[in-house]
């Protein structure tokens, strides 16, 4: 094979594999690396949901948990589901890309905003880092929403904001 058709062969190869890599839904169940859809079962009707993606995006993590937990309410055979608690947070790591080093290095911030039904607040938390040979990271961002959730059946009480149960 000729160097002009190798070239071509790989071309190719990196863009279907480029085009699976990115193919990816964002909206799935969690798997090993934590991102997607999880939850927790409390009590016979009350769950915990979440939902944790790339980026700082806490708009698109909210709708995804607010999704799932509607399908949840629906698979559970409830009829509708109200919101106890929420909380959403979004984790930065800058650490410096591409160096290596041995021994003790100062510097992984992670940002941290914590929202739930009274406020939001932020705040930067310094952390050690240890670590020997080379790192390769690029500084990554996530955001996770938390739902707490009750969900009921027949008619909805009036004091509370109820959401309708979705399987889709």
């Amino acid at each position: 094979m000729n160097n002009l058709s190798m070239r071509g062969l790989l071309s190719v190869i990196l863009i279907v594999v480029l085009a699976a890599c990115s193919s990816q839904p964002v909206y799935r169940e969690a798997t090993a690396n934590g991102y997607g859809y999880a939850e927790q079962q409390i009590s016979n009707n009350y769950y915990r949901v979440s939902f944790k993606a790339r980026g700082d995006n806490s708009g698109e993590a909210k709708a995804y948990a607010m999704r799932r937990a509607a399908e949840l309410t629906a698979k559970q055979g409830y009829d509708w589901f109200v919101i106890v608690d929420k909380e959403t947070v979004t984790e930065r790591d800058n650490a410096p890309a591409n160096h290596a080093s041995v021994g003790y290095q100062q510097g992984t911030q992670r940002s941290m905003r914590d929202c739930s039904l009274l406020g939001c607040n932020s705040r930067t938390v310094s952390q050690p880092h240890y670590e020997m040979g080379i790192n390769t990271t690029t500084g990554r961002e996530q955001v996770e929403a938390v739902l707490e959730i009750r969900m009921g059946k027949g008619v909805a009480s009036d004091n509370a904001t109820t959401y309708p149960a979705k399987y889709e």
